[in-house]
């Protein structure tokens, strides 16, 4: 999500063709550079400027956009005005992952925690499972049994001290 809003860049990149992005900073509290970037993206998208439609970038996309930029000579920021990225610090870190990780590093990472694998709710049948997983299971429930006997237990005293007390 960006930080500034995107009819704020439009104003701000249309503002920055007639006046000066040191002022234009001074008054509106943006970097001098960042709204010269929005002024370049501007220029060459127009009012389709600052839609990033196409995120998360796809493997097809980046590698498209490095090699252009290699073939043309472009710096970054050209070139991620060009495509209209959020910033040529995208750019950057694709160019740096190219480079030290090759290739195969431009595809897209699955972001977030990895779903958990739900075991099948019923059990094997008995005659499926093998003698050491019947021991497992046997000793699983005799310990089973002895936590819900020992609940019971305290249960009945906590009955009889109840009784004992009025």
């Amino acid at each position: 999500m960006s930080k500034h809003h995107r009819t704020f860049k439009l104003e701000l990149a249309k503002r920055a063709l007639e006046q000066s992005s040191t002022q234009l900073s001074r008054e509106f509290k943006v970097s001098a550079r960042q709204i010269r970037y929005w002024a370049s993206v501007y220029r060459v998208h127009g009012l389709d400027s600052f839609l990033h439609t196409g995120y998360p970038y796809s493997f097809e996309f980046k590698l498209k956009v490095l090699t252009t930029m290699r073939k043309q000579g472009w710096s970054l920021n050209d070139a991620s005005a060009y495509f209209d990225l959020s910033t040529s610090g995208i750019l950057f870190q694709w160019q740096k992952l190219y480079a030290h990780e090759g290739i195969s590093r431009l595809h897209p990472k699955k972001k977030g925690r990895p779903r958990m694998k739900h075991k099948p709710s019923e059990p094997k049948p008995s005659e499926q499972m093998t003698e050491k997983e019947l021991r497992e299971e046997l000793d699983y429930l005799r310990a089973e049994n002895a936590v819900l006997k020992k609940l019971e237990a305290l249960a009945q005293a906590k009955k009889k001290r109840a009784k004992r007390k009025p």
